[in-house]
This record gives C-alpha cells, structure tokens and sequence, in this order.
C-alpha cells in the first residue's frame, strides 16, 4: 500500500492584512504562523502542522481583488523517495475539508481556486516578477547564450 500525503490549496477574499488572516488561521488550526523572508512569494506567513507546512501569502484575485492564499505541503523528509521525491505516494487533498473548517472557524469564506482564479493570480504574480526585474535578467540571460 502506497503511503499517503496530504495537500491543500485555498483562498479568501478579503481585505484585511496577510498578519491578521494568519492571527485567525492560526488560532483556527492551532498553530503560529511566522514571516519568511523570501521577496518573490511576498513574504509569506508561514506554519507547520500535521507535518504539512502551510504557506499564506496575499494575490490578486480576479479583476484585481485581495485574496489570501493558503496552500500546504508535506515537508517530511521520510516521505520523500530519493531521486522521485513524493511522486509514489497517494496525493491526498484535504482542501474541501480545510474550507469547511477556516470558513466556521475564521469568519472569512474560504473557498478552492478555479482555473479562473489561478490564471489571474499567475498574470498579477508576472507584472510582479517584471516589476522586480526577473523576466528583463532572463530576457538579458538568454541573449548571451543564444
């Protein structure tokens, strides 16, 4: 029997700030959620539990609007077959769950993204990467070795 692994992935929209939302899920899921400094994903909130680590970070959702994204994946090393990572695990998502829950616990409507939703996320998170400079390095990159 293949050995299972969970993941979720999902939203809120809301106005309030990345702190705040990480106060409520936290107290939600009984963890404590910490700044981490890495400047491309915008400084997420981050936490671990059930040997998930959960990331909460803020996007723009369709037409612009402020979303909080929670996603979770396992961390645990023992899970990992070298060379394949955690490609021979069963994928469980709880995210159906964890809606349920944020949404009874937290006061905010939590939701799973549709392709609509993460197609607007990934055009925000591109003007946000030409912003800091990333696509004009690469464009720079593959005019020296092309």
């Amino acid at each position: 029997m293949k050995r299972q692994v969970l993941h979720l992935d999902v939203r809120a929209d809301t106005t309030e700030t990345k702190d705040e939302v990480a106060a409520r899920v936290g107290r939600a899921l009984n963890c404590a959620f910490t700044e981490v400094e890495r400047p491309k994903n915008h400084y997420p909130r981050v936490a671990t539990v059930l040997g998930l680590e959960l990331r909460l970070t803020d996007e723009r959702g369709i037409n612009r609007k402020s979303v909080v994204k929670l996603d979770g994946y396992v961390t645990e090393r023992g899970f990992r077959t070298p060379g394949r990572g955690l490609g021979e695990h069963a994928s469980v998502d709880i995210s159906a769950y964890i809606v349920d829950l944020l949404t009874m616990r937290t006061g905010l409507q939590w939701y799973r993204p549709t392709a609509e939703d993460r197609a607007a996320e990934g055009k925000a998170s591109a003007a946000y990467d030409d912003w800091l400079g990333g696509v004009d390095d690469l464009r720079r990159m593959r005019d020296l070795y092309e």
